[in-house]
């Protein structure tokens, strides 16, 4: 194929040898399917391992997914300066060299860690800088080994096609069957059947396969460059040549890095509305890789006639939803933005596909598309949390990936722009069409978002959005599309308790009800999660309430000489702010000897949808008790949350800790959910709670949650 026909993507891609799967080297085609899966299924493991480190939200996965397109970037960019720099004799020295060092690597941390690939010292989280912490911790625990991985496929095709003289792009359709392969059978299978620690092994088990079908891979790499077969015409001299067309290089980027883009900005949404679970990583990813897939094993499986209006519909239905996004059920939110996920991604590596060099280029084919992966993710994970105040990565990605299809389809003589009579007409058409929908539901969109109240304060960072909305008689803080806090504006009642925690609801009751024994006036109490620091007014003069919040912003909104909150700043008794995880946190002090002996611990960080799943563990419970003053304590969980059913969870781990639970009913429409937990089955029987307060009512059974084991699935509400 040459470069000229690489460049009229309107000429029978059938034309070009394909080399079948079948005739290609086993080892070879194995050694690219193995990489793929396993470089995947790391992927999940870390990103599971990461989540509860980090809050549990998104964002945590979308860094991640950064850092691991940033390691495939190397390797990719390995394979193309080895293919280009050395001799065959050397690449094969220097590939089996690396695969020996890497798995050397494994032996060593295997030594040290729990397991080869899991930090067990890596206790505490970044909050200050997330992005650099989880990114040095990925670096350190996996980085070589998936550089390698990642630099597998382009290399073996890079051989492939110098053995067999062949176009090798059908094995990277191989390569991201593997891929998708990895990522299904984690949340289906993996995940449910393993702990974390038993996957770090049964993954190092696999490495250890792939290090020996790709050692074998290389020493079977051909060691001189192909000789042209006798009898083949000699080339023209230089001077007859035409000047060759460019490769469009920066057409290469843009089209990956759209739907790179695209993949991170779908996953946030989606998250948005339901817990970070790795099944909701898995979807859109699976549909990315799928689009790979369907388009590099073929060009006759991209039909633009197909996917180009398929896009047009589907941007405008998604733009459509937006406005309405927490109205509608996550089933058909899923189902919306995955399919238009599925279609800008077939556009995008279908018109990438049509674009494809010769096998000569393969290796700064691939650097290129991994450099625009890597830039994509990066514009959503670094850039737009410091340039937007809100989620605009979908909707720039949705509208970027018209302006490609414009970019390509001018550029391509051949193309129904240039072909059809009314072609230079529909195209402008619908690009007005699309661009005039946009912005009016982009208005309806900033309208339902509060506009037409009085945003007092908006800030975005590595842990979401939040928002502080004026109404008519109070302010309310909203994190992604949750409530954390009310506060009433009128001086008269600007310190009455409100939402979850009204004086009828179970905390408000156990605060003001818990007995304070003669001879000591003082309570303390503990509070993970702090909202807008509203249990701070049940405090009186003596009192002690310390707050664990894991995101600094929130805490700003209390704290200060002008603070938005004034719960904390009016209450009574002395308010201390813990910045930084508070399991973490709460271990520390134990650690250090400095118990802080609460009376009442208050675990508040599930209202929302992203659930940190390390504060529902047997060890987290073990780290609560320690805290605790004595027997009469109480741990009191706050449960509300719209897509996962925690009450089985928090029956099942404190019967395994031998203590005794009660579930407070609140006669309120909002009807807040509060679990108690203690070792005195009297102290959650005062007075104030005997008529509210009944067992918890199990509906299924839970397999206790350990650091080393969790399955959010098993909870969701369906």
């Amino acid at each position: 194929m040459t470069e000229t026909q690489t460049l009229n993507p309107a000429r029978t891609r059938e034309q070009a040898t394909v080399e079948p799967i079948g005739a290609a080297s086993g080892v070879h085609a194995l050694a690219i399917f193995l990489s793929a899966f396993l470089l995947f299924q790391v992927e999940l493991i870390m990103g599971k391992f990461l989540l509860p480190r980090f809050g549990g939200g998104a964002s945590v996965w979308g860094t991640a997914l950064l850092i691991f397109q940033v390691l495939l970037l190397a390797g990719y960019g390995y394979a193309a300066l080895i293919c280009a720099k050395l001799s065959p004799r050397l690449q094969k020295i220097t590939h089996v060299s690396l695969l020996a060092g890497s798995g050397l690597v494994i032996v060593l941390l295997a030594r040290s860690w729990p397991s080869p690939i899991l930090p067990g010292h890596w206790k505490s989280g970044d909050t200050a800088h997330p992005v650099w912490h989880i990114a040095l911790l990925l670096v350190t625990a996996v980085g070589f080994q998936c550089i390698l991985l990642s630099a597998t496929s382009p290399l073996q095709q890079s051989w492939l096609s110098r053995l067999h003289g062949a176009s090798p792009y059908r094995l990277y359709a191989l390569s991201n069957l593997g891929s998708m392969l990895g990522l299904l059978t984690y949340p289906l299978l993996v995940e449910r059947l393993l702990t974390l620690s038993t996957q770090a092994w049964v993954w190092t088990i696999g490495y250890g396969a792939f290090l020996i079908l790709a050692g074998i891979g290389a020493l079977s790499a051909p060691r001189q460059p192909p000789v042209a077969p006798a009898g083949t015409p000699k080339s023209k001299p230089a001077k007859a040549k035409k000047t060759p067309i460019p490769q469009p290089r920066l057409l290469w980027l843009a089209l990956a890095g759209c739907a790179t883009t695209m993949l991170l900005a779908t996953t946030n949404l989606v998250c948005q509305q339901m817990s970070a679970i790795p099944l909701l990583w898995v979807l859109p990813l699976s549909l990315y890789l799928l689009s790979f897939i369907i388009c590099f094993d073929h060009a006759r499986w991209y039909r633009r006639e197909i996917f180009l209006p398929l896009y047009f519909v589907l941007a405008l239905l998604s733009l459509n939803v937006l406005p309405r996004f927490v109205a509608i059920h996550i089933v058909w939110l899923v189902g919306v933005f995955g399919t238009t996920l599925f279609a800008v991604c077939m556009v995008c590596h279908g018109e990438l596909a049509r674009l494809k060099p010769d096998p000569k280029h393969l290796t700064s084919f691939y650097l290129m598309v991994g450099s625009g992966g890597a830039l994509g993710s990066a514009a959503v994970v670094l850039v737009a949390p410091n340039v937007f105040g809100r989620y605009w990565e979908f909707q720039i990605a949705l509208l970027g990936c018209g302006g490609l299809v414009l970019i390509t389809l001018l550029r391509d003589q051949d193309s129904w722009f240039y072909r059809l009579r009314f072609g230079r007409l529909i195209l402008p058409v619908f690009a007005l069409l699309l661009l005039a929908g946009a912005y009016s539901l982009t208005d309806r969109l900033l309208n339902g978002e509060g506009r037409g109240d009085i945003v007092i304060a908006r800030t975005r960072n590595f842990f979401g959005i939040k928002w502080v909305v004026r109404k008519e008689d109070e302010i309310i803080l909203v994190h992604g599309h949750t409530l954390h806090g009310i506060q009433n504006t009128d001086p008269d009642s600007a310190n009455e308790p409100t939402s979850y925690y009204v004086r009828q609801s179970g905390i408000g009751l156990l605060l003001e009800g818990y007995p304070r024994p003669a001879g000591r006036t003082q309570l303390r109490v503990g509070v993970v999660g702090m909202g807008a620091g509203t249990l701070a007014v049940y405090g009186r003069p003596g009192d002690y309430y310390r707050f664990y919040e894991i995101d600094p912003a929130v805490a700003d909104l209390s704290r200060g000489t002008h603070p938005v909150f004034t719960f904390v700043q009016s209450s009574a008794a002395h308010v201390d702010v813990a910045i930084g995880d508070g399991r973490i946190l709460m271990h520390e002090e134990v650690a250090r000897g400095e118990s802080q002996n609460f009376d009442v611990l208050v675990i508040d960080a599930f209202s929302g949808d992203a659930i940190p799943v390390h504060l529902l563990t047997r060890e987290a419970i073990e780290v609560y008790l320690r805290e605790l003053r004595g027997p009469d304590s109480v741990i009191a969980f706050h449960l509300s949350n719209s897509t996962l059913d925690l009450q089985p969870l928090i029956a099942t781990l404190a019967a395994g800790q031998n203590l005794d639970s009660e579930e407070i009913d609140t006669p309120l429409a909002t009807a807040p959910v509060w679990v108690l937990l203690s070792r005195n089955s009297g102290i959650l029987r005062m007075p104030v709670l005997a008529g509210p307060a009944h067992p918890i009512q199990v509906t299924r059974a839970i397999k206790p949650w350990t650091d080393d084991y969790s399955n959010l699935f098993q909870l969701l509400r369906w």
